[in-house]
């Protein structure tokens, strides 16, 4: 008898295998979305979107979100963007222009007068009547990771053109080679997975319980010195990736705007070439000193390509180099029309003597003068002008100058002085003190800020305000920076007034309420002030400036420093705010001050010299400070500590009677001993 064979199983009815996908499929995603409709009931995470539906507004207004950029850097370090305010649908015969990139795009050291505001002018001017909305779309510090996720979105937002300045960042940026804000060249696809996944509460508690990448340590913005350990050669295989990954970014970038219908304007990233030696790399330095020879012997066209290797071979590599730039113009060439691309490299070293970029067009390495963005706004509003012309709508006024620029923005000699002052405050700090030429870039801005302080005329620049309101009756920037001169003019009550209306149109802006805060401070009105400061600080409670200012409101002291007088304040209460601001920025010199200050009238004369020598040591001109803390010294008996800061003291005011007087006092009591 033969052995019976096995039966085949009989085969699954299909409906079975489609409910077992069903369910490896569904059963994921519902405990996915549970947990993510969870997160988002308890008020866990944040959005991650550029621009957010307005709190202030029911008619579809969008502002930007301050927490956009904690997707690509760690919450502490991650810069917000510009207060702005838009509808998500223009309104008729508007014509809407995003800017994208970086902090030079964004318009460092103030947005007021960068690329976005100049270009609107520029437009303005030479097609009277139309309205142009640009819309600042730039960040500081990120890069084309960051920048691709923004220009999808602005996809849907009704543009008309996008202008990209975009490049410096590439390296040095989220994810580049040589960051220190996390990890460093990942696989660009699971770099956006990754980036994806943090868009959902569920992937930004992951990230959270994970715990700090490698870089996330870092807690305070420190500037360009975070970056000092972070140098890259040429050649350097990591490059290679920024390479491939900015030419992928960009890509993307140019299609998404493309397949929303916009006209594209896109320049590839200047660098100041002859007057920005380079940060790090002796072969980089041996190609700037190559180049100043060359050019001091006439021959420019040599030294200007020994300029770009000397960019080019800089190990701190902040500025694009010659790869980088050959990617933008190479994209925007290959592009069919609505796309415009411009070396702006060589058209501003053609506007600039010798046919080299210098300090008449920067500041410092790629941020511009205001005459130096008003020259790349022209050339991004000359695309711009040629495709509005194209559509039949000519032009019927000149393009503006610089001055009438100057003008419409209220540019006076306050800002100029004001932004050189910021400008040298930066230069002191490394990588910036490093480089080669370091002092003849800060001896320039020293004596330039001197020419524009002796010319300075605060009623005059007042004049220049009042007369740009006419126009721009609701420019929230003329407003904040009208108050701003009117403090520094000692015309507090006005300076309020200025900027309560400023807040008015920006309720949603951390940075303004502060400033109302202490203009309030100064003008006495410390209950007002405590409410403004309250307002900045649900805002954004790690705000160690605004702490400050609240504990000066809560005390009712005067905001001029080193005055003690409480005014019956809560003087406990302010200590605890200005500890309270120290924590949150150790470097914080002026809350220092004002802890010994309040440790003087608790008559703890130790713990508050401690604080005014902490003070100092941040802040050796802040004023009052040093004098403090040699009265504390002295009196703790400390006379030959005291002596040196006399002796500095008395070098600086020679003419102070009190300096002299404790000087000669210090002395003979050394001579005692």
């Amino acid at each position: 008898m033969e052995p019976s064979l096995p039966k085949k199983p009989k085969p699954r009815p299909l409906r079975v295998w489609l409910l077992r996908l069903a369910l490896m499929v569904c059963v994921p995603a519902l405990l996915l979305g549970a947990a993510e409709g969870v997160l988002r009931l308890a008020g866990f995470g944040h959005p991650t979107s550029f621009f957010v539906a307005s709190p202030h507004h029911g008619d579809g207004t969008l502002i930007e979100n301050d927490k956009f950029a904690w997707r690509f850097l760690p919450p502490t370090l991650a810069r917000a963007s510009q207060p702005t305010r838009l509808r998500r649908e223009k309104s008729p015969g508007t014509v809407r222009v995003f800017v994208f990139g970086e902090s030079a795009a964004e318009g460092d050291p103030e947005p007021a007068f960068g690329l976005p505001r100049l270009l609107e002018a520029l437009l303005e001017g030479r097609f009277p009547g139309r309205d142009f909305e640009v819309v600042n779309a730039a960040v500081t510090a990120i890069n084309s990771h960051a920048i691709l996720p923004i220009a999808r979105e602005c996809a849907g937002l009704d543009g008309d053109f996008w202008v990209l300045y975009i490049g410096h960042n590439e390296v040095m940026g989220p994810f580049g080679a040589g960051t220190v804000f996390g990890q460093k060249t990942p696989p660009l696809t699971a770099l956006r997975l990754g980036l994806g996944l943090k868009r959902l509460r569920l992937g930004q508690w992951i990230a959270s319980v994970g715990g700090p990448g490698a870089g996330d340590d870092v807690s305070q913005w420190k500037g360009m010195g975070m970056f000092l350990d972070q140098q890259i050669r040429a050649g350097d295989p990591q490059l290679d990736w920024v390479y491939e990954a900015y030419k992928k970014n960009l890509s993307d970038i140019v299609a998404a705007g493309r397949g929303a219908g916009v006209r594209i304007v896109m320049a590839n990233a200047v660098s100041n070439l002859r007057d920005s030696a380079p940060f790090a790399g002796a072969d980089a330095v041996a190609q700037f000193q190559l180049a100043r020879t060359l050019e001091a012997e006439g021959k420019t066209d040599k030294a200007r390509s020994h300029y770009v290797l000397a960019r080019d071979l800089d190990t701190l590599r902040f500025r694009a180099d010659s790869k980088l730039n050959a990617i933008t113009l190479a994209l925007g060439q290959a592009e069919p029309d609505g796309v415009t691309v411009i070396d702006a490299q060589a058209a501003l070293d053609a506007q600039s003597p010798g046919g080299i970029t210098g300090r008449g067009m920067f500041y410092e390495h790629v941020h511009f003068t205001f005459e130096g963005n008003h020259r790349l706004a022209k050339l991004f509003a000359d695309g711009i002008a040629a495709q509005i012309e194209s559509g039949g709508d000519k032009p019927t006024g000149p393009w503006l100058t610089a001055a009438e620029c100057a003008g419409r923005l209220a540019y006076t000699d306050w800002d100029r002085g004001v932004v050189l002052a910021t400008l040298i405050r930066r230069l002191q700090q490394p990588p910036f003190s490093h480089r080669q030429n370091s002092d003849e870039a800060l001896g320039q801005l020293r004596d330039e800020a001197q020419r524009v302080a002796k010319r300075l005329d605060r009623t005059a620049a007042l004049a220049v305000y009042d007369n740009a309101l006419q126009s721009r009756p609701d420019d929230w920037r003329l407003l904040q920076r009208r108050g701003l001169l009117l403090s520094s003019a000692g015309r507090h009550d006005e300076s309020v007034g200025s900027l309560k209306r400023a807040v008015e149109r920006t309720p949603w802006s951390r940075i303004l309420h502060y400033q109302l805060g202490a203009a309030q401070n100064k003008a006495g009105q410390h209950a007002d002030a405590a409410v403004s400061l309250g307002q900045a600080l649900a805002l954004q409670p790690d705000f160690p400036e605004a702490t400050a200012q609240l504990a000066r409101a809560r005390a009712g002291v005067s905001y001029q420093l080193g005055e003690t007088a409480r005014a019956g304040g809560d003087a406990a209460g302010a200590l605890g705010h200005f500890t309270k601001a120290v924590q949150l920025d150790d470097t914080f010199a002026e809350a220092h001050f004002q802890i010994g200050a309040c440790r003087v009238e608790a008559s703890e004369i130790a713990e508050a010299t401690e604080s005014f020598a902490r003070a100092v040591a941040l802040k050796p001109g802040l004023p009052q400070a040093r004098f403090n803390l040699v009265t504390g010294l002295l009196k703790l008996e400390r006379t030959r500590d005291a002596l040196g800061h006399l002796e500095a003291l008395a070098a600086e005011n020679p003419d102070d009677i009190q300096v002299q007087r404790y000087l000669e006092f210090a002395r003979a009591k050394l001579r005692e001993r």
